[in-house]
Order: C-alpha cells, then structure tokens, then sequence
C-alpha cells in the first residue's frame, strides 16, 4: 500500500497560498494540512506490512538471517515444549531480480527436528514469517485433528480484516529501532470455539522494523486461558547468529 504525501513543493505552495489568503482561506489550508500530516502517520495495513513489503534490503548476500524458534506448552496433549533455530542464508539475487531481491537457503530447525524448506530464488519478501505460520497451522491442525484450511483462512481473514497495527520501538543487539506492532485473534468468538479446547483464545503479534534486516524482530503466537498460559510460540530475531 503507497501512503499518501505531499511533495515539498506542494506543501511550500499550500503555505504561500495559506499567508496571502483571507483568514477563512487560511484556516481551511491548516485543515488540509493537518489532515496530511494525519494520513502520513497513518499505519499500514497489516497485510501490506507483513506480506507485500520489500523486506531483505538490508540483508547482505553472505550473512544469515538467524531466528530463535521456542515452543512451550502446559498440556502435555498440545505436544513437547522445545527451542530451536531456524537460519536463512543470504545469497545473491539472479540477474534481471527485482531489486532488493535475495536468494535464501534455509536451514529450518537443527537435526533432531530438520524439516525441508526452501530455497527461496529471487524473493523480495522474507520467507520466514510463511515458514512461521505453515509450521503453527500444521502444529495445530495436528493436535486439535482440524482441517489446516480453516485455520489457515481464518488468520489470514483477520490479518485482513481485523488486524490491529500500532507504532512501536524495539531494542535489538543494543539497537534501537522503530517500527508497528501487528497484533489480531483470528478465532475470538469462533462458532467452534467448544473443539478449540482453549486456543480460541490464540493472539497472534507481529513486531516489525523496516531498517533491521529481513525487517522482523519477534513474532509470537499466545493462548490464555483462566489457568494461566496454554500456548505459547515465539520467533525472535537473533542478531549474532549472522
């Protein structure tokens, strides 16, 4: 999504207009102006943010993007709590990619838990989050012995629809970066909550920052119920696995 602005020139002829003009005339063009300056600050979408920005610029052919992966679960049912990693190689793009393109080589998990993913040619787009998410909807489709379809639809329809995206600062390698929060719960008032066994509750929060590499900082995936934390999912940006 292309955030609206007014070009320098623009604005500087809006405020020449705005000093010469009757008082009424002025108060109108500080409307406009306060209005742009409002649709400036005015967040992403989240799926724009998470899926349709550029987001390896900053990750250089010949580093890694390193990732923490961590699982832990309070019902022994929900399956093992566990850390791994998950690592993407950064290679260059071929020639005629778009730019700001990379080829990825992934490295999903150590060997006790590899699982196949990638390679990743010529991609604008970091991978992870969909090797994030493609892991939880197969975890929970497994254990709750549901139809992946329908849990994947119902993220992606509320990162569409209900998402909600806020400013946020993060502290990454003793770094301090700006960027949005993505937070949505695809499954609040789920007309099958009942077979849900608890994870209706499921939150699911996005950090992002445009200038760090690759662009995501922490994604987790939480439930609560009264007896405290049922699920918890977590993958952090690792800046000293590159």
């Amino acid at each position: 999504m292309t955030v609206p602005f007014l070009r320098g020139a623009a604005l500087a002829l809006l405020l020449g207009s705005a000093l010469a003009a009757p008082a009424g005339a002025q108060e109108v063009a500080q409307e406009a102006t306060q209005e742009a300056a409002q649709k400036v600050a005015a967040p992403p979408s989240a799926a724009a943010l998470l899926f349709d920005t550029p987001q390896l610029e900053a990750a250089q052919p010949g580093h890694a993007l390193t990732y923490r992966y961590s699982r832990k679960m309070t019902d022994p049912e929900l399956g093992p709590s566990f850390d791994d990693t998950i690592k993407l190689e950064v290679e260059p793009a071929s020639a005629g990619a778009p730019a700001g393109a990379r080829t990825l080589k992934v490295d999903f998990f150590g060997p006790e838990r590899h699982r196949a993913a990638g390679p990743f040619e010529d991609v604008t787009g970091n991978p992870v989050l969909i090797l994030f998410l493609e892991n939880h909807v197969a975890d929970l489709s497994g254990k709750l012995l549901g139809n992946p379809r329908y849990f994947k639809n119902a993220i992606r329809a509320a990162l569409r629809d209900k998402a909600e995206v806020t400013p946020a600062e993060f502290t990454v390698g003793g770094r301090a970066y700006k960027g949005w929060r993505v937070k949505v719960a695809p499954f609040a008032g789920d007309p099958n909550a009942k077979r849900l066994r608890g994870l209706d509750t499921l939150t699911y929060t996005f950090d992002v920052a445009p200038d760090l590499p690759g662009e995501f900082v922490r994604m987790t995936i939480t439930a609560d119920v009264k007896d405290g934390r049922l699920w918890e999912e977590a993958l952090t940006y690792d800046p000293q696995g590159s």
